[in-house]
């Protein structure tokens, strides 16, 4: 760790920029803990909405025909392509900012609340987002890739209106709930994706200041906690959970 703080200041970053960059990756890595993998994962919208991922496969399942699932999962993935094309985007633009290095230095060293900063040092932020945006690319690729997965799935479910294509019950629950956990999956890299963009937005913020780079760092993971845990949405879901399970 003295290593690379040593690196950074070499380079023309201060002991509280090597902070604020600690903090960021802690933070980030700390939300996506707690998101998938910790105790609190029962109380996120992720885990409540595979719930009724669940029921829709099953009423997928049961369903003859099965063209509105389709539909449905057809336009879910329009969003996640969406997101993939851009980052794509975002990434080409940020590559081109690494050659305007010097006029950035320039416009950004006479605001009066910017911190002065060098030009290996611009350069480094600039990679820093760039990134950031790789990861959220690879992550909704890989989203849509098993969304279409998915789709496929749909397709291959129990006929119903054929008598030769039924099962029973128990294999027709199985089927539903792999599909479910594959989608899940889907959703899971999907919201990931999109916690980086957040994230990008909070490293922005060092391009002025790295004291403005941990308040946006803090502020970010407030925003994606409450989102998580104490929407209203998630408010809703949770009273909709209760009142299903009381029937």
């Amino acid at each position: 760790m003295s290593g690379v703080i040593a690196i950074l200041q070499n380079v023309g970053f201060g002991l509280l920029d090597c902070f604020a960059l600690l903090l960021f990756f802690a933070s980030w890595v700390l939300h996506y803990w707690i998101i998938n993998h910790s105790r609190l994962k029962h109380r996120t919208i992720s885990y409540r909405m595979h719930q009724h991922r669940q029921r829709w496969m099953v009423n997928m399942v049961l369903r003859d025909p099965k063209m509105p699932d389709a539909l449905i999962q057809n336009t879910l993935q329009y969003g996640v392509l969406f997101f993939a094309s851009t980052s794509i985007l975002l990434i080409g633009g940020l590559m081109a900012a690494l050659g305007a290095s010097d006029q950035a230095q320039t416009l950004l060293n006479e605001l009066p609340f910017a911190s002065p900063f060098t030009r290996t040092a611009w350069e480094l932020k600039v990679l820093l987002v760039i990134f950031i945006f790789t990861f959220a690319f690879f992550k909704f690729a890989w989203s849509y890739r098993l969304f279409n997965y998915v789709l496929i799935m749909i397709g291959a479910s129990p006929d119903v209106s054929v008598p030769s294509s039924l099962s029973t019950d128990s294999e027709h629950e199985r089927y539903a709930t792999a599909v479910a956990q594959m989608h899940t999956l889907g959703a899971r890299h999907f919201s990931t994706g999109m916690n980086s963009y957040f994230f990008a937005l909070a490293a922005i913020a060092w391009f002025l200041s790295p004291l403005l780079f941990i308040v946006a760092t803090i502020w970010v993971s407030l925003v994606l906690y409450r989102r998580a845990f104490r929407s209203q949405f998630a408010k809703i879901l949770e009273g909709l959970d209760d009142d299903t399970q009381r029937v």
